[in-house]
């Protein structure tokens, strides 16, 4: 997949996937989080982004949270949290840590290091 592709995030703003770290949900509002520290609030639910990402390696941990793979540091499998580049923790659900560990391992074995803390 070409990494200089437009995600369309709402209104006139598009975004490059690769400098995106996360998504978060806020009621009927979207808050992404950038590599380059930034943040920017889109009026567009995290439901609708969720379809637009999905084709760049982004998983929904959590109903509130959308992560970039790429982006993740550190999995805590004792309380199942995922540190990302930019420092966030951010919950994976209990029902979608068994999914997310399978796609931790073949991102690990395609030569995307990840560590795991148990």
């Amino acid at each position: 997949m070409n990494q200089n592709q437009f995600v369309h995030v709402g209104g006139w703003q598009e975004v490059t996937p690769n400098e995106v770290v996360m998504l978060q949900a806020s009621v009927n509002y979207t808050i992404l989080y950038f590599l380059n520290g930034k943040k920017s609030i889109v009026a567009t639910p995290l439901k609708h982004l969720e379809v637009r990402f999905k084709a760049y390696n982004f998983f929904r941990t959590h109903k509130s949270f959308l992560i970039n793979l790429n982006c993740v540091k550190i999995f805590k499998e004792c309380d199942g949290t995922v540190q990302l580049s930019n420092n966030n923790e951010v919950e994976v659900s209990r029902r979608k840590r068994s999914e997310f560990k399978k796609i931790l391992a073949s991102l690990y074995f395609k030569g995307t290091a990840i560590n795991a803390h148990k």
